[in-house]
């Protein structure tokens, strides 16, 4: 008798929406601890060395503020020299030690240098880090196809479901956390290892 396929159906959450408690390490000490609170008013309170973190909200748009991750400086401007319109710069540093006002940048045009008014911004990419301040993600886990990684239980139980399922099924929404997950998730000959290292995960958060 054929075994019916576990089912798994993406119900359109989008990532942000398993964030309202995140494992973090604190970037400091390496104590392990939570980003928690509402959405506007998120905290961050390291039992290790007292670091302090207040108010993330996880807007792209705000500066650096409490953030202590990735930032990228951005900007443009006619050149100086040629008029050549645009003299453009974008750099991303690990993290906003020294915030900057101006950096130089190259003309493609006629090569001479031009100091370029850049803004500080937040840089996320594909870190393992927490959308409210940057701090490192504690559940993190590397596998021989990509990294794992998620904010909290509920995040991890999401990702079990998904990866043991033998079917599954699209929301339509492609903001969906499940529709943005990496290609290596999505395979099914990771299946398998998609679910143990999710397993791990949560092994490891059960230990506290």
């Amino acid at each position: 008798m054929a075994v019916p396929p576990r089912r798994h159906r993406d119900d359109g959450r989008a990532l942000f929406r398993y964030a309202d408690r995140v494992a973090v390490r604190c970037h400091r000490c390496d104590t392990p601890g939570w980003v928690t609170g509402p959405s506007n008013a998120r905290r961050f309170r390291c039992l290790g060395c007292s670091e302090a973190l207040d108010g993330g909200c996880g807007c792209n748009r705000c500066g650096a503020g409490d953030w202590v991750g990735p930032v990228r400086y951005s900007g443009c401007r006619p050149c100086g020299y040629c008029g050549h319109q645009w003299v453009r710069i974008e750099v991303r540093r690990a993290r906003a030690t020294m915030p900057l006002r101006t950096m130089a940048a190259d003309c493609s045009q006629c090569g001479r240098s031009s100091d370029v008014d850049v803004t500080l911004s937040r840089w996320r990419g594909n870190e393992a880090i927490d959308p409210d301040f940057g701090l490192p993600l504690r559940l993190v886990e590397k596998t021989a196809a990509g990294l794992l990684w998620a904010y909290n239980a509920e995040h991890l139980q999401a990702l079990h479901d998904y990866a043991t399922a033998t079917l599954r099924e699209g929301s339509g929404y492609n903001r969906s956390m499940f529709s943005r997950l990496p290609q290596w998730m999505k395979l099914a000959r990771n299946r398998v290892l998609l679910q143990r290292a999710v397993e791990r995960l949560q092994r490891r958060l059960l230990r506290g």
